[in-house]
């Protein structure tokens, strides 16, 4: 093997990437610009390999050999302008480089978190502690008429109404036309709240079932509601929720790692405050 050869292999080596790296990172956290190999370009077979997959990836197919040369000319283009860029220091107080930086470090600290995977008892232990989040909606059957925006004149055909439907009349005769249907049925809280708002759903909570109550209160004005069923949301499972819990166990874990990390990279730093006079 020649010697050239021999370097090659070397520079392969996942632990030399490693060195390489943190003497790049070591040199910029020190305020000058990296000085290891600053003025040499190396665009080994990984880098062109690298930018051939991409390029295969958007395409669906490989790059021609002009086609690798512009992609290899273009990356050599990139790097000089950087290392540039940092021997001026133009990286300095700038803001998008600043969070772009913050960005890579946290995704640098949520990895290994990320990886991880929940047993099923760390992921019951979240649904004991918020079970509400988990749980299937309640659904709602009712009936519905529309009387008008809430006004004295609207609570006053609201009262005469009510005692028309109560008396047997149909909800179709009692109804002013407006785009919402008359009868639900089985629907979820939220499909509900989507067209009646949210306070709405609350009173169908507390209606008694199988008689005409009102008015009920909506985002469009007053209602008379007859409610012929409830159906309350059942204790969640971590069979059928085990999707949502484990996204919001990763959420959790990799949010605690950030803050761990965070916390060990500012006890090295001396934090000076001036507020302006």
């Amino acid at each position: 093997m020649t010697l050239r050869d021999r370097a090659a292999a070397w520079l392969h080596e996942p632990l030399v990437h490693f060195l390489l790296a943190g003497a790049v990172v070591y040199a910029m956290l020190s305020g000058r610009a990296p000085d290891l190999g600053e003025r040499r370009i190396l665009v080994d077979q990984a880098a062109v390999s690298q930018l051939a997959a991409r390029w295969t990836q958007s395409f669906r197919r490989a790059p021609s050999p002009g086609e690798l040369d512009g992609l290899i000319a273009d990356y050599v283009r990139d790097q000089a302008y950087y290392r540039e860029a940092l021997r001026l220091g133009l990286d300095k107080d700038d803001e998008v480089v600043v969070k772009r930086m913050r960005n890579k470090m946290l995704a640098l600290a949520a990895s290994e978190a990320e990886a991880a995977s929940p047993s099923d008892i760390q992921l019951q232990e979240l649904i004991d502690k918020n079970p509400a989040r988990y749980a299937a909606e309640t659904r709602f059957s009712f009936d519905q008429v529309y009387v008008g925006a809430d006004s004295p004149k609207s609570r006053d055909k609201a009262r005469m109404a009510l005692a028309k439907l109560r008396g047997g009349s149909r909800s179709e005769d009692v109804s002013q036309p407006v785009p919402i249907p008359l009868h639900f049925a089985g629907e979820p809280a939220s499909t509900v709240a989507s067209m009646l708002g949210d306070s709405f759903v609350a009173s169908l909570r507390d209606l008694p079932t199988g008689q005409w109550s009102g008015p009920v209160l909506s985002g469009v004005g007053l209602h008379l509601v007859r409610v012929s069923a409830r159906t309350a949301a059942a204790k969640p499972r971590l069979e059928d929720v085990r999707q949502a819990v484990e996204n919001d166990w990763r959420a959790n874990t990799a949010r605690r790692a950030e803050d761990a990390a965070y916390r060990r990279i500012l006890e090295g730093y001396d934090v000076v405050i001036e507020m302006p006079k």
